[in-house]
């Protein structure tokens, strides 16, 4: 019977790690990336994907081929940056492809536990990263909303005018500094749809898009029913690096898994710099 398992486990990892990466892709289950981003001046800065136990108080990260001594803090959901101390390595059992906190003890991955009793919100993917990282990058305060409001009409028409097409619904989901978050959805042309999260502030804006193709079913995600909702794309962290540009990190939940993506701007688009996925589709 063990066998089985891991047999179906490992094939619907080889399935999934094949899979052409695209932005209106579904769940990737089971696929992570690991990248080590090099800086101008020859020192390293590291950056991996997790998630926390229940109680918040420890991270698993369970990208492949990371060193436990890249790593030495993280961030909570109130922008506090947290120490992190490295715990050791979790082999993980047959149990561990839900990569969830009420599954953490079967999960395989490196374990971290956060410093002076502090916590991280469990519901959430957690990032890791070092000195280094910290030292070319300013972290700006992501201030979520509790309640979603609808786009204002002056940021709409700017919007709708410069991606020359008719917006849908949009609505404000979080003050990122200076700047306002929102997720955009757009009116279809014929099955082809479109929604994005888009920074800005009235007068220049920075687009992620997630086009797709319509089904009743499963369009930007499994069994989505057709629909983008408002809540659909959680930032975690937004950071300025030394260049001036614009990162961000961001959590896409749906019924299977979650997408995480780190992306830098670009002129008025973000481009990912790396991505991993959680899944959760066997609960």
């Amino acid at each position: 019977m063990k066998s089985i398992i891991y047999l179906s486990i490992l094939l619907l990892f080889i399935a999934c790690q094949s899979k052409t990466k695209t932005s209106q892709s579904k769940e990737q289950i089971g696929t992570v990336a690991t990248a080590t981003i090099s800086n101008t001046d020859d020192s390293k800065e590291f950056l991996a994907f997790g998630f926390s136990n229940e109680s918040g108080n420890k991270i698993l990260a369970f990208e492949e081929g990371i060193k436990f001594d890249n790593f030495t803090q993280t961030i909570d959901n109130q922008n506090n940056i947290i120490q992190i101390k490295f715990e050791g390595f979790q082999k993980g059992t047959e149990s561990g492809v839900n990569l969830v906190s009420s599954n953490f003890k079967n999960c395989a991955g490196q374990v971290f536990s956060l410093s002076d009793n502090k916590k991280v919100q469990n519901d959430l993917s957690n990032i890791i990263f070092n000195d280094d990282f910290l030292k070319n990058h300013s972290l700006i305060s992501v201030q979520t909303l509790s309640q979603l409001i609808k786009i204002d009409e002056t940021n709409k028409k700017k919007i709708s005018a410069e991606r020359k097409r008719k917006i849908k619904e949009a609505w404000k989901i979080a003050d990122l500094g200076n700047e306002s978050a929102f997720i955009v959805i757009f009116e279809p042309k014929k099955d082809s749809v479109l929604s994005s999260l888009v920074i800005g502030a009235k007068s220049s804006y920075i687009y992620r898009d997630y086009p797709a193709k319509y089904d009743a079913g499963s369009t930007w995600r499994v069994d989505d029913g057709g629909e983008f909702p408002n809540d659909a794309i959680k930032i975690l962290a937004v950071f300025r690096n030394k260049a001036g540009e614009l990162e961000i990190i961001t959590e896409w939940a749906g019924a299977e898994g979650a997408n995480i993506e780190y992306a830098k701007a670009n002129k008025n688009r973000f481009v990912t710099i790396k991505e991993a996925s959680r899944y959760w589709g066997a609960l």
